[in-house]
């Protein structure tokens, strides 16, 4: 005897992504309830949030730029399997767009939806986990190779509205809701240096000049200033420094400094907005540091372990610039630091992001 379909749909909501997207081969009821209904893609992905399940994958991309020709590749890595960095943990993509000819960067995710621009003007969005691709509304020129290129992605929950910022010639906002890019009339104290911007309490957040933190609300679209520990000193960097967010969901600062470029420092602020609360987390020390000069994008600090994303930096006498040269994540125990795993890509203008497995999109 079959059950009732709304038993069927309760049940499949309480599955993995992982397996439902198997299931789609069950049939093409299967097929259609996982992969194109809007509310039972929100039910299993609050489902698994509420359960604290929502499986957490880094988008691993090689990307194409001026000077590395060829096809983009794209990897998914699990950031919370033991083996972290074996075979077993890795998948590789098949990025649904045709084959492009233009640089692409990767923007941010937010709910597992991965947001991306090509060449920083045709902006997109995708699923890795269920394929789905969207080109967004055409948002005019918005890039200008004189001005510095700055992003963030953040979800409204009460609006249920996704928020793409950008930020070169001028600061615009794209809303899933409205469908259309605004430009915006206000402007931070002081502009952020970071590249991509941190989500946390509906706001993005980047380092900015004078030891501080750019924060903006997406729900007032204002900008307001935060603190950084006062340990950190700007000018005593190693050209390291990023914020993110805890499993338990606090701001978290890792940079590295010119006195012991061997070392990441984590700090994490307690109480959100409150100086005081800064507190420092752990610093890790390389037990076998790399001998060429190096550098770290991001830092992942999870319940019992911090993944980070370095990479070596080859200087070019001949041009008298730096790039990076081969790139991977080190993922370590908070209390073990001899139990890690490490996944390495070769190559140039590689970027990793967080991301978590959904079936979610963004209709119009």
């Amino acid at each position: 005897m079959a059950l009732p379909e709304e038993i069927t749909v309760i049940i499949l909501s309480w599955l993995p992504v992982k397996s439902l997207i198997r299931f789609t081969c069950v049939s093409k009821r299967f097929r259609s309830i996982i992969l194109s209904d809007p509310n039972f893609a929100k039910s299993q992905f609050h489902a698994a949030h509420d359960r604290k399940i929502l499986h957490h994958r880094l988008l691993c991309a090689r990307l194409l730029c001026s000077f590395t020709p060829g096809l983009p590749l794209f990897k998914s890595l699990d950031l919370e399997t033991p083996s972290f960095g074996h075979h077993s943990s890795v998948r590789e993509l098949k990025f649904p767009s045709p084959s492009p000819t233009t640089s692409i960067s990767l923007l941010g995710s937010c709910n597992g939806i991965v947001f991306l621009a090509f060449s920083k003007k045709v902006f997109c969005v995708w699923n890795p986990s269920t394929g789905f691709f969207k080109e967004l509304p055409d948002p005019g020129l918005l890039y200008d190779e004189n001005h510095s290129f700055r992003y963030g992605v953040g979800y409204l929950s009460v609006t249920d509205e996704y928020k793409l910022f950008i930020r070169s010639a001028q600061y615009s906002v794209f809303s899933s809701r409205a469908q259309t890019w605004k430009r915006l009339e206000v402007f931070p104290e002081s502009c952020p240096f970071s590249i991509r911007g941190t989500l946390l309490n509906e706001a993005l957040h980047w380092i900015s000049h004078g030891n501080g933190v750019t924060a903006f609300d997406l729900a007032q679209e204002k900008f307001r200033k935060m603190t950084l520990p006062d340990y950190y000193d700007e000018y005593n960097i190693n050209q390291c420094a990023d914020l993110g967010v805890t499993a338990e969901g606090c701001l978290s600062f890792a940079f590295s400094t010119v006195h012991a470029s061997d070392c990441i420092c984590v700090w994490v602020m307690k109480e959100y907005g409150v100086l005081d609360s800064w507190t420092k987390l752990f610093s890790f020390k390389f037990l076998c540091p790399p001998k060429d000069q190096w550098g770290f994008g991001s830092v992942v600090v999870l319940g019992t372990s911090i993944a980070a994303h370095i990479y070596n930096v080859i200087e070019d006498e001949d041009y008298g610039t730096s790039y990076a040269d081969g790139t991977g994540w080190i993922k370590i125990l908070h209390k073990e630091e001899d139990k890690r795993g490490m996944y390495w890509i070769e190559g140039s203008n590689i970027n990793m992001i967080q991301y978590q497995e959904s079936l979610l999109r963004l209709d119009d």
